[in-house]
């Protein structure tokens, strides 16, 4: 029997390093990241379709979204469509992926469904949608360089344990790339994977690091004091995630991390807070 509708996991992305390493002629800066996978995700089910229409619940969607742009080149080259719907759980201006994350699961939906593009096509919409669907697509943990698109698998020794936090101001990403200034410092990234693949967090928190968290601060102060609340909750470390403007707090076990995400709910400052873990 064929298959009519599938149901695919956006899952959310955080960057647990993030140096900017220049800037193109095209005016994309290039970057070196450490990207993870999260279990916070957005539910997405894609139905057979000739048409492409797009509906969401949870969040108002422009018409042009990320969802829709992807099912269009998926069809620009098949032919075929999809009727797609969202549940969106993750928050946007977070620096989350979180439509990236929604482009890479109709590509995989649709994939599932009609199977007819080459895997090195499938990565190209995906890079065409937005610099982090390829990450998203692959998921799990890698070293992203170029714009997000040059991707390194690496291998994480054991889960890693979050606690997500977001203020109701967002960043925006056009204002606080144009008001970075180059050279910035560099994460330490060699002792940052190999923490990981020994599967140590108390080695990896203080190596934590993002070239954009400063700049962010400034246009949205409350980033810094969500970071803190974090750390006084037991944190072993905290970050900004990709251009914020949310911040993840890693912590030793999903006992401690569960009843943090539980404390950030009543923090003046966060409009946003959930446990989480690698995935």
């Amino acid at each position: 029997m064929k298959i009519t509708t599938i149901q695919e996991r956006a899952y959310a992305k955080i960057n647990l390093t993030l140096g900017v390493t220049g800037k193109r002629a095209d005016g994309y800066h290039t970057l070196d990241s450490l990207m993870l996978t999260t279990s916070l995700a957005d539910d997405v089910t894609v139905t057979r379709s000739r048409e492409v229409i797009v509906t969401a619940t949870g969040m108002l969607l422009p018409y042009r979204n990320t969802l829709r742009a992807a099912a269009e080149r998926y069809r620009a080259l098949t032919g075929r469509g999809a009727r797609i719907h969202v549940y969106k759980h993750i928050p946007a201006e977070a620096g989350l992926g979180g439509g990236s994350a929604d482009a890479a699961a109709v590509l995989r939906a649709m994939q599932r469904l009609y199977g007819e593009v080459e895997e090195r096509d499938l990565y190209e919409i995906a890079l065409r949608v937005g610099a982090d669907v390829p990450f998203c697509l692959k998921g799990g943990l890698c070293r992203a360089r170029g714009i997000g698109e040059l991707l390194e698998p690496l291998p994480l020794g054991a889960p890693l344990h979050l606690v997500i936090a977001k203020p109701a101001a967002g960043v925006s990403t056009k204002a606080l790339f144009s008001a970075l200034t180059l050279p910035q410092p560099q994460p330490e990234t060699a002792r940052a994977v190999a923490a990981l693949a020994n599967g140590d967090a108390e080695a990896l928190a203080p190596l934590l690091f993002n070239a954009l968290e400063e700049s962010a601060v400034s246009l949205v102060p409350q980033i810094r004091r969500l970071g803190d609340a974090l750390l006084a909750l037991g944190a072993l470390g905290a970050r900004m995630t990709g251009s914020g403007s949310a911040v993840f707090g890693l912590f030793s076990s999903g006992e401690t991390a569960s009843r943090a995400a539980a404390a950030m709910e009543t923090h003046a400052d966060c409009a946003f807070a959930a446990a989480a873990r690698s995935v």
